[in-house]
């Protein structure tokens, strides 16, 4: 839900900026570099993921919701970057030379610009990541104190 949430956030500001504001949005280079800021932070994400061990916890059940829990955080993050891999590779990239124009209505004409589109979206989704890194130590501390606790 927090996905389609994203690109729904993202395809308003897509639309709205440029066609009430005057705004065409960032450059592609801009688009590049937050980019490549994400993929850093899913490598992160990933490999902080993938290095948990849960050899610790004796009880079969804690073991059984902590590699769900984490299973479920790894199945969002490759989504989230598939989905923006995706749309990087597919949406056209301008510079701002030209945003598309779909629809007029009284004297507005709608206009889009797939980097408004990008930026938000990948905004969101580092945003998106930062929470998940919270979620995976909180994850991690709960399953270090049952271990303590002998649970």
């Amino acid at each position: 839900m927090k996905i389609v949430t994203g690109i729904f956030l993202s395809v308003l500001f897509a639309v709205f900026m440029p066609s009430f504001l005057s705004l065409d949005g960032p450059s592609k280079d801009a688009v590049n570099t937050l980019f490549t800021v994400v993929g850093v932070i899913f490598s992160v994400g990933m490999s902080l993921i993938i290095s948990v061990s849960t050899s610790g916890v004796k009880n079969k059940e804690a073991r059984a919701i902590f590699r769900s829990q984490l299973k479920s955080i790894r199945s969002k993050f490759i989504w989230v970057f598939v989905i923006l891999s995706l749309c990087y590779v597919l949406m056209p990239l301008d510079d701002n030379s030209k945003l598309v124009e779909f629809v007029e209505i009284h004297d507005i004409q709608l206009k889009a610009s797939f980097n408004i589109f990008m930026t938000v979206s990948l905004l969101l989704s580092i945003v998106y990541y930062i929470v998940n890194f919270y979620s995976i130590q909180s994850s991690v501390y709960e399953m270090e104190d049952r271990i303590d606790s002998g649970n």
